[in-house]
């Protein structure tokens, strides 16, 4: 019954996420009861008046006791926290670590879009094309092969992907994103693959985000981007839940995070650190009123579990003797 939850409260709530980042939950023993609790042990000697007081104290402490758990349940119920950053999923997801991977593979991908074998071939049409063309000598073949492949390594350092800038690799993470999650070839609108590719911006804005504190028109176009993954992925757990829970596992996501309502605002830069430690949001008077009331409440059923400890420990050993 005293059971407290490591994950206590929710991002987006000023209170409830100050409570969260200032003090940790306790623990509760599984066998934690009111009646164990609030037990008051009475000596064989006692007078009778000493007696009826104890049991009196013991019957308040045990409404109290009762009282204050539940409280403390709807404050839990109320301030959840999420399982996962709402935005960007998982810290180590294995969807956006491997697209993030591939995108600085310098020797299989080229900038501007460039196809890498596409671009082999085109290169080796050429080459074969001023061969078939001169009808040279084997000297003059080879010089020919030289300065073709003196050509390809120029061609080569002007698209590898270190020359160029974010938005091609931005270009390329989504292409490898789509081809990931797509249903069949040339897949654009299913929802997996639509909720795919807004992950892959979202990480990319975000990015950007953390560089540029003060654009705030680039951030509220990752927030719309978020809004929008969370009514496709809604769309997509009534249509197919099974691909549903797939695609959200497979980006990193959870189900609360989808369903639940979010705002990305200050709250949710300073519980996820964005800026680092930056105090974004001030409490109010009132406010840090309610925190350090819940702090009490907190305290209290701590202290609770740790009387049903003591007396559970003192009924066995009176038990055992």
């Amino acid at each position: 019954m005293f059971r407290l939850s490591a994950r206590m409260f929710s991002s987006g709530r000023i209170v409830a996420s100050s409570i969260n980042s200032s003090s940790g939950a306790a623990s509760a023993p599984a066998k934690a009861h009111p009646t164990l609790a609030a037990k008051q042990f009475i000596s064989p000697d006692a007078s009778k008046s000493k007696a009826k007081i104890l049991r009196r104290k013991e019957k308040r402490l045990k409404k109290q006791i009762i009282r204050d758990v539940n409280n403390y349940k709807k404050q839990q119920a109320k301030n959840v926290q999420f399982q996962v950053d709402p935005v960007l999923g998982e810290v180590d997801n294995g969807f956006m670590n491997r697209i993030k991977k591939e995108v600085e593979n310098h020797t299989n991908h080229l900038a501007y879009g460039f196809d890498r074998v596409e671009f082999e071939k085109l290169l080796y049409g050429a080459e074969k094309a001023a061969l078939d063309k001169s009808k040279g000598t084997e000297v003059l073949n080879e010089s020919i092969r030289l300065a073709e492949e003196r050509k390809k390594r120029a061609l080569l350092t002007i698209l590898n992907l270190r020359n160029t800038n974010k938005m091609d690799k931005k270009i390329l993470a989504i292409k490898l994103a789509r081809e990931e999650f797509q249903r069949q070839e040339g897949d654009t609108a299913s929802p997996e693959v639509q909720a795919a590719i807004l992950t892959v911006k979202i990480h990319f804005g975000m990015d950007h985000v953390k560089e540029s504190p003060k654009d705030h028109t680039h951030t509220e176009h990752v927030r719309q981007m978020v809004q929008h993954r969370q009514r496709i992925l809604k769309y997509l757990k009534r249509d197919n839940p099974e691909k549903y829970y797939y695609t959200i596992a497979k980006l990193g996501l959870t189900d609360d995070v989808i369903t639940r309502e979010f705002n990305m605002g200050r709250q949710y830069f300073q519980d996820f650190k964005v800026w680092g430690d930056k105090q974004l949001v001030k409490l109010s008077d009132k406010q840090q009123s309610k925190v350090n009331k819940i702090h009490d409440l907190q305290k209290r059923v701590s202290e609770y579990n740790d009387l049903a400890r003591k007396n559970y420990d003192i009924l066995q050993k009176e038990q055992s003797e």
